[in-house]
């Protein structure tokens, strides 16, 4: 029995090492190992040994995420005498084994997957190898029966929609007299295979009045907007603030949400007032201007519609010189804005 142990055991080691080198996608969880079937071996001959595995990070099993396998390793003296049953978080009941290889010794690096070649009831102890699970009867009592066909039920059928995280239980059922074991050691491993989204409707934006702002979202297959768009870019044009959802979607793998909030700040605004309001041709006059936005300030203007002059104010207000063209004719002296901004926003 020692011996069997030994080898058993780092013959599983060195398949689940195998495993997470070729698949990084594969996480695996071991149950409680070094248990006796019945738990009262050997005065006991008749009795359910179950073992608990505990799972966290997993999330809900779909199209993202999959059972890889259910592997075990336990010795005993006559496996037709033993039922193997996986039990969900949520209770739900799989077969694996139940009733199989007569008088034959022990289950030995036994992978049950949906993915398997062959049924388990195909093998013969120690049933090294991978096997689908019987997959017939989704309850635990016995006498386990031989219908529906073998396969009937699988991991995938059994377990879609479950939510993975928490206690999974091996059920072992001795229910026979006189031959005994002990459960040596027991895992079960998921397939994290999909990529779940991850919404990201990009840095909030700061924009002006009627101005037209490209919003881009970001993180699965498909996009749908609280504006009811369906591409992954909007345009849009909010005259006040305005927060826009995305509910981004992986195909089979749920969907996620993310928000960008579009701040309108209104335009800067100018009004000017001369220090003289009176000046000669070829004079000049100190313009005082005062203006509403955020500082600092970039005005650009012209003088009569001559050449354009830009000036800069860190605050909300300022002066600058102003001076009448040379041979210039009586009559107003026309300061024309071309272009105002701000931290914010741009006029024309």
């Amino acid at each position: 029995m020692n011996q069997f142990k030994t080898k058993t055991v780092a013959s599983a080691a060195f398949f689940l090492l195998w495993e997470s080198v070729l698949f990084a996608q594969l996480i695996t969880f071991n149950g409680t190992g070094n248990l006796l079937i019945p738990p009262g071996a050997p005065g006991q001959s008749i009795g359910v040994t179950e073992s608990n595995c505990d799972v966290t990070g997993i999330g809900i099993i779909g199209d993202c995420v999959t059972i890889d396998n259910v592997e075990i390793n336990l010795a005993h003296t006559w496996v037709g005498d033993i039922g193997i049953l996986l039990i969900g978080p949520g209770g739900q009941v799989l077969e694996l084994s139940t009733g199989n290889g007569g008088s034959g010794d022990d289950y030995s690096s036994t992978v049950f997957s949906d993915l398997a070649g062959d049924f388990i009831t195909s093998g013969s102890p120690p049933y090294t190898g991978s096997f689908k699970p019987e997959g017939r009867v989704t309850n635990l009592a016995n006498p386990y029966s031989n219908a529906p066909d073998l396969g009937t039920h699988t991991f995938e059928s059994t377990y879609t929609g479950v939510n993975a995280d928490g206690a999974w239980t091996l059920y072992i059922n001795d229910y026979v007299i006189a031959d005994v074991g002990e459960l040596l050691s027991w895992s079960i491993t998921f397939n994290q295979g999909g990529t779940p989204p991850d919404a990201n409707a990009g840095a909030d934006i700061n924009a002006c009045p009627d101005q037209s702002t490209t919003l881009t979202a970001s993180g699965g297959d498909s996009y749908l907007w609280s504006t009811g768009a369906t591409t992954a870019n909007l345009i849009v044009e909010p005259t006040v603030t305005t927060t826009y959802t995305v509910t981004v979607t992986s195909t089979g793998c749920g969907t996620d949400t993310d928000e960008v909030v579009v701040t309108v700040f209104p335009k800067p605004t100018v009004s000017f007032t001369a220090d003289n309001p009176d000046v000669c041709a070829g004079g000049c006059t100190s313009v005082n201007a005062n203006l509403t936005g955020l500082a600092p300030f970039t005005l650009t203007y012209t003088i009569n519609g001559g050449g354009q002059v830009t000036e800069v104010f860190s605050s909300n207000t300022g002066t600058f010189e102003v001076c009448a063209p040379a041979g210039a004719p009586p009559g107003g002296l026309l300061l024309q804005t071309i272009s105002l901004s701000d931290s914010n926003c741009t006029c024309q």
